[in-house]
């Protein structure tokens, strides 16, 4: 049985991340001078989150490369048949890196929604707590998949590849329920206003919130689809997501601080 070239799939993932970190690159500058320079009321969260997914963003594609470099080029792995694709298949120190990057940032990405979720709903405690309850059973069934995955030392382990798919499917299965509730609350508080203002206040927040979680859904979707497939290309496939899940809060505060700006005027 030929092995996937999982050499050549890796080398896709970094090609496709450097893409994507350059529109990231992008909007960090705009977000530094959207919160810094032209709207300094924003809440001490907002700066501190885009600092923190673009540097997770930018050390992630570090390793990647460094990890590339290892896995072609050292004389130790590629002087072995099928070197590289048994190195990019096993579990190593970059590839350990990579995988609590990723998350580590899609943890923190999803406490911001839920904060966010919070606050639109009105402080509603009961609600955060569910959503937080939903969160534990992701981050449980990460450690899970990553015990099983150290101990094997094979990444393709039958178990531990269940266990990430049902990992995955959680963090879509969040990521809808967080966008979709935000964009809810906001269209019923917009229509509550309906009779005094005579539109929705709030329709092009809730197209931005619709938008930037649509981006990063679909990441979700495509890595979820090729693992359930079965496909070797489900194992990088999160090296790009990692840079999807830095692009949604930058572009979202971006087209917040613009676009519904531009709107209103």
């Amino acid at each position: 049985m030929s092995l996937p070239a999982l050499d050549r799939m890796f080398i896709t993932s970094v090609w496709l991340q450097c893409i994507i970190y350059g529109v990231n690159c992008v909007l960090f500058g705009v977000c530094m001078y959207a919160i810094f320079i032209r709207n300094k009321r924003a809440h001490w969260i907002v700066p501190l989150s885009c600092i923190f997914h673009f540097s997770i963003a930018t050390a992630h594609l570090i390793v990647s490369f460094l990890y590339a470099l290892q896995g072609l080029t050292d004389p130790a792995v590629i002087s072995v048949p099928n070197g590289s694709t048994l190195y990019f298949a096993s579990v190593t120190a970059f590839w350990s890196t990579l995988t609590i990057l990723y998350l580590f940032n899609v943890l923190v990405l999803h406490f911001l929604l839920i904060w966010r979720f919070y606050l639109v709903w009105n402080r509603n405690l009961i609600l955060a707590i569910i959503l937080l309850i939903l969160e534990v059973g992701h981050i449980s069934t990460a450690l899970a998949a990553w015990s099983i995955v150290t101990r094997s030392r094979v990444t393709f382990a039958s178990a531990a590849w269940a266990l990430a798919t049902a990992l995955f499917i959680l963090n879509l299965v969040l990521t809808i329920c967080l966008t979709s509730g935000i964009a809810y609350r906001l269209w019923r508080a917009g229509a509550d206003t309906f009779g005094l203002t005579g539109h929705n206040a709030y329709k092009p927040a809730i197209y931005t919130i619709i938008q930037c979680g649509a981006i990063y859904t679909s990441s979700i979707v495509v890595i979820c689809v090729l693992r359930l497939s079965g496909k070797p290309a489900g194992l990088v496939a999160p090296y790009v997501g990692i840079q999807f899940a830095t692009l949604t809060p930058l572009l979202l505060i971006v087209s917040l601080n613009f676009g519904v700006r531009h709107n209103e005027t």
